[in-house]
């Protein structure tokens, strides 16, 4: 099998756009089980309410994503750190410009040993 990284083509503004959708959700969400007062937006939450949607967007949004490239070796990391520190312009907190690719690993980091452990389980199984 070729181990040559995967390049995803995808812009920063159509990455920030699905995460943006994803954060409209998750919002959406956490003001339904009355974590955060109804009538509020993105742009009007404080980072440290920010940051965890931010996260869990991040989180699921991948997630969805083939395994493949999830667990090979991809942009993925540099996408996603991007497109977080672009958020510092849409929601006006310049806290998301320090977004660091290290923070992004930590986030995803958790899926690829899933996905990784799913792989070895299945390949096991058919041998």
């Amino acid at each position: 099998m070729d181990k040559k990284m995967i390049e995803i083509k995808i812009t920063i503004d159509s990455a920030l756009a699905i995460l943006l959708e994803r954060m409209n959700m998750e919002l959406k969400i956490r003001q339904r089980d009355l974590i955060i007062p109804k009538g509020l937006k993105l742009e009007n939450l404080p980072h440290r309410q920010l940051m965890p949607i931010v996260e869990a967007s991040i989180f699921d949004t991948v997630f969805l994503l083939p395994p493949e490239l999830v667990i090979r070796e991809t942009n993925l990391i540099n996408i996603i750190t991007g497109t977080v520190r672009a958020l510092s312009r849409i929601v006006s907190q310049d806290e998301f410009r320090s977004f660091s690719s290290q923070r992004t690993s930590r986030i995803i980091q958790p899926i690829v040993n899933h996905l990784q452990i799913q792989i070895e389980n299945k390949n096991f199984q058919f041998n």
